[in-house]
């Protein structure tokens, strides 16, 4: 896919999460993370690692950036 599609297409999961009000509860570097996992994971052919996400998603940080996100947040179960 071109990069052009991929910029739009979390151009979109970042207006669906901003309709949902999520700015309200989470910061712009967490939102930034959010909109770089899901559009990895929404992505044909995701199996289920970070690689595939990182690799899919286009994000021009580095992959390690994103695991330290999911690893070290803080989650209410």
């Amino acid at each position: 896919m071109p990069l052009t599609y991929r910029v739009a297409h979390q151009q979109e999961i970042n207006n669906i999460l901003r309709t949902w009000r999520f700015p309200l509860y989470f910061s712009k570097p967490v939102m930034n993370h959010m909109v770089h996992f899901l559009d990895g994971v929404m992505t044909r052919g995701f199996s289920g690692t970070l690689t595939d996400i990182h690799r899919e998603s286009c994000h021009s940080q580095d992959r390690r950036t994103l695991s330290h996100f999911l690893t070290h947040g803080k989650w209410n179960e």
